[in-house]
């Protein structure tokens, strides 16, 4: 995984050109996001960069050593909080969801705010959930994606080649059937990732027209 990191910071140039402000990375797609954004915040951390964390939606009530749950009821409060220096990466949320055992997401508008605001920071974005399948079908409301995303990156588990499509590999298994054209049940293929990818109602259906896509698989 880290070779891997490694090549596609190299490919992405960030610690030679930066992304340009604002440094919004946003993850969507199968499982991996949540393991991959703090994974890349570490990175980005240890080459000197200011980072944070945060989600638009909800995530597991869980952090690896150096991230630090911050909750903020208000974007002022957000903004007061990417103030304070910190050793931990922060891990911005609105609230805990106690009967959920989840963490509650912020809106995008705060992301983009706060890019505006701290044009030198990295903000690593969970846009969606998928159950920790490899891959998805999107709800209309999702994924949710901070409008000033500079980076888009689709995650896809490549291991579903070849494998049913059913829940224990796909979130959402009937309506994913339904986006690409497959019986519930069929052997995933490349094809019916790529119509996942870049259908109507696909992946990147509400990709910023300004952002960089640049898919992990």
């Amino acid at each position: 995984m880290s070779s891997i990191l490694s090549v596609s910071f190299r490919q992405l140039q960030l610690s030679r050109q930066p992304l340009p402000a604002p440094r919004i990375i946003t993850l969507i797609g199968g499982g991996g996001k949540t393991g991959l954004m703090f994974l890349w915040a570490r990175c980005l951390r240890e080459q000197g960069y200011s980072v944070v964390t945060t989600t638009t939606t909800k995530m597991c009530n869980e952090t690896p050593p150096g991230f630090r749950i911050t909750p903020a009821a208000t974007l002022a409060a957000a903004g007061a909080i990417l103030q304070k220096s910190t050793d931990a990466i922060p891990l911005l949320i609105s609230e805990y969801l106690a009967s959920e055992n989840k963490l509650g997401g912020i809106p995008t508008d705060w992301v983009d705010s706060m890019g505006r605001d701290f044009p030198a920071t990295f903000f690593l974005v969970e846009g969606d959930g998928s159950a920790g399948r490899s891959l998805k079908a999107h709800l209309p409301h999702e994924p949710v994606v901070p409008a000033a995303t500079a980076l888009l990156t689709p995650v896809i588990g490549l291991d579903v080649l070849g494998n049913p499509l059913d829940a224990r590999y796909v979130h959402r298994p009937e309506l994913f059937a339904e986006r690409v054209g497959m019986n519930p049940g069929a052997l995933i293929t490349p094809d019916a990732i790529l119509k996942i990818l870049f259908g109507s109602k696909g992946y990147l259906a509400k990709a910023p027209k300004t952002a960089t896509i640049i898919p992990f698989l």
